[in-house]
């Protein structure tokens, strides 16, 4: 009677053996047959550096530095194949959830993607789903990526769509192939901070268009933020420089959440409508948004101006300084606006409250603000303006002010006019 005990230690073995027997494998000796498959698939020349299998902890075969054309046409450090019940039932008929790793494409071979990867029954294997893991693209003087994505597949095995995520999936970037040469593109996001400097937050952003070889045109952008709406339309053109161009327009945008980003303590509140035009334009799309070019105007409607008060300065003739704190309360606030890298300009103030009607331009820069308000009170028969000028620290603003005007009225003469004096 066999002792059981050899029993055991013989099923190790095998066990052993057939566990290791994968990873001692000589797979090289198919590299040239995998490489004619993969040639087919994608319609270039592709070879493969090195073929190894692993445990990492799920059986996977990785395809080490594996080049499409040329190193410069498109060139993948690591492409992982997983050995899934899926893979083998469908061997040589479709395989899913490849994985490519640390990829770099020249921009002429991921916008002639559609065309190498087409319909064609007589292929053989064919991907259902392919992941991208670090993938770049390389322009003529900069790079864009690395991203992550996941490639999606039609039936017939051509190009369904791709679909990048970002900002822990509340970004979504959806790229399908359209005529020759020409791709849809879609963006959506929700809850999503813009990556600039100022974390401007929507609450939902959607962009269409259509890209192509020269740039992207965006004729709709829509958009939710701070309980109002933005619409507008881009075009974004890359070659020797990115160059960003568009028109926003925005409606009913609660303006104190918005403003308190940029100063949460001289800010305003109400309801803002606003349309500016843009331009951005970098050698590099990593820098396109730090040299803003920004102007346009807008209105914002029954707020309160808080940090300046305009009021308190026109009750005193007499020179006065006012120096932080305070408010003044408006139906309207309406100007113009330039910002640039350096300063932020508002230019044309009008602010109208009942009978207070003041005018001004202010610009800040480095966290300083400065400028100058003519304001005028209508009391009665007597109207008292004044002259301020702006000064300090936006957070700390100086009103400067050479006292109020007031003049007489005709009423404080007592000896009225003769006849003969009016005729004269």
């Amino acid at each position: 009677m066999p002792n059981p005990k050899n029993i055991l230690i013989g099923g190790a073995v095998i066990i052993g053996l057939a566990a290791a027997l994968p990873l001692v494998f000589p797979y090289d000796a198919f590299k040239s047959d995998l490489e004619n498959t993969l040639s087919t698939i994608n319609g270039g020349k592709t070879t493969i550096a090195k073929i190894e299998f692993s445990y990492q902890p799920a059986p996977v075969f990785t395809l080490r530095n594996v080049v499409i054309d040329s190193a410069d046409a498109a060139q993948i450090a690591e492409v992982l194949i997983p050995v899934t019940s899926y893979n083998l039932l469908n061997f040589s008929k479709s395989i899913r959830d490849v994985t490519i790793r640390n990829a770099t494409f020249s921009r002429r071979f991921a916008l002639d993607l559609p065309n190498r990867i087409k319909s064609d029954s007589n292929k053989g294997v064919q991907i259902d789903r392919l992941k991208l893991e670090q993938a770049s693209v390389k322009l003529e003087s900069s790079t864009v990526g690395p991203v992550d994505g996941e490639l999606h597949f039609n039936p017939d095995g051509s190009i369904g769509d791709l679909v990048i995520r970002a900002d822990q999936g509340r970004a979504e970037i959806q790229v399908q192939p359209a005529s020759a040469g020409e791709f849809k593109v879609q963006f959506n996001a929700k809850g999503w901070e813009l990556p600039f400097t100022y974390p401007v937050k929507f609450d939902f952003l959607k962009l269409m268009g259509t890209a192509n070889a020269d740039g992207l045109q965006i004729p709709d952008i829509r958009g939710d933020i701070y309980g109002g709406i933005v619409t507008g339309s881009a075009q974004l053109s890359w070659g020797q420089e990115w160059v960003l161009t568009g028109q926003l327009f925005s409606k009913s945008i609660n303006v104190e959440p918005l403003m308190t980003i940029f100063s949460p303590i001289t800010r305003s509140t109400g309801r803002m409508n606003s349309d500016v035009t843009f331009k951005y334009q970098s050698p590099s799309y990593h820098q396109l948004f730090k040299e803003p070019q920004i102007q346009g105007r807008f209105i914002i409607q029954d707020g309160t101006l808080h940090n300046f008060d305009l009021i308190t300065p026109l009750k005193s003739q007499s020179p006065t300084v006012l120096r932080r704190g305070g408010q003044t309360n408006f139906s309207s606030l309406a100007g113009g606006i330039a910002i640039n890298s350096n300063s932020i300009k508002l230019s044309n103030l009008i602010l109208e409250s009942g009978k207070l009607r003041s005018r001004g331009n202010v610009v800040i820069q480095n966290g300083k603000i400065s400028g100058s308000v003519a304001s005028q009170l209508a009391a009665g028969a007597i109207i008292v303006s004044n002259n301020l000028s702006i000064a300090g620290l936006l957070s700390a603003p100086e009103l400067r002010s050479e006292g109020a005007n007031r003049p007489q009225s005709e009423t404080i003469n007592n000896t009225a006019p003769s006849k003969d004096e009016i005729t004269e």
